[in-house]
């Protein structure tokens, strides 16, 4: 019986994340502003990334964050080198996973767990912004004007998006979270 169980909870977590992915895809198409190098700030395409981590957990998370990673530099490239690549596609999204760490600690029941909600939100998207900030010092200094240091000018320019797309994704969050309280139980 145990083993039936398990394998129902995993097809459920394989159907919600080809679910949570397709929806950031839509999201994350559905850009409010790009910025000229690469990034956007959309109507929450990070959301269903960090819920499926949140519901989850991280290794989970993880997973499917890179997985969207690899699936958005296909619909939206700005690959300059493999090593851009990586740190700007599959492990910028994958640390939208780390959300998930706090999985075990967060039950949805009383009002601190909003607060650790809340701190997984903005980890897992300044984990995300360190991918960007990282290759934005390595790739895309040639972009920037030679009097800004590099790691001020990465974290300026990656700041602008990603800065705005943490606070949209923790107020729809905090939006849905009474609706993720019923489907938990």
């Amino acid at each position: 019986m145990e083993k039936k169980k398990r394998f129902d909870i995993n097809i459920r977590m394989l159907a919600e994340a080809g679910v949570m992915i397709a929806l950031s895809v839509i999201l994350n198409n559905i850009k409010l502003y790009k910025m000229p190098q690469g990034g956007s700030i959309t109507p929450g395409g990070y959301v269903p990334l960090l819920l499926f981590a949140l519901r989850w957990g991280s290794v989970p998370g993880i997973i499917v964050g890179a997985m969207y990673g690899m699936l958005d530099s296909l619909i939206d490239p700005y690959i300059i080198s493999l090593l851009q690549f990586l740190f700007d596609y599959p492990l910028a999204y994958a640390m939208l996973g780390v959300a998930g760490f706090g999985k075990k600690s967060i039950k949805l029941e009383k009002k601190g767990d909003i607060l650790k909600v809340v701190i997984s939100v903005i980890f897992a998207n300044f984990m995300r912004m360190a991918m960007a900030i990282l290759s934005g010092i390595v790739f895309f200094k040639k972009f920037l004007p030679v009097d800004i240091p590099l790691l001020y000018g990465s974290f300026l320019y990656n700041g602008l998006y990603i800065i705005p797309n943490t606070i949209i994704s923790i107020i729809l969050i905090f939006l849905l979270l009474p609706r993720l309280k019923r489907v938990n139980k």
